[in-house]
């Protein structure tokens, strides 16, 4: 079984299409289950979506704006990861 690599961007997503391409490739054994993002319009989520990689995107500023920590905001990306089970 490969393990599992969820893999968080914030940009173009030029290393989740390294990993993408070594994976395809067969270089690399592993599967992406899960892309976040903590932005809603890069173009590594476009990446992501054409190779088939499910994508969530998880902005910090909603939780700014409504007086909520950056500690709750860790917790709500550590939860999103936790829940895509995770080998990486």
């Amino acid at each position: 079984m490969a393990p599992r690599v969820v893999v968080l961007i914030s940009g173009t997503g030029s290393n989740l299409q390294a990993l993408i391409d070594a994976i395809a490739a067969g270089s690399l054994k592993a599967e992406i289950p899960l892309v976040i993002s903590n932005r809603s319009k890069v173009f590594g989520l476009e990446r992501a979506e054409k190779a088939g990689i499910p994508t969530k995107v998880l902005a910090l500023k909603p939780y700014t704006t409504a007086g909520k920590s950056r500690i709750q905001y860790d917790a709500d990306l550590a939860q999103l990861i936790v829940a895509a089970k995770p080998d990486l």
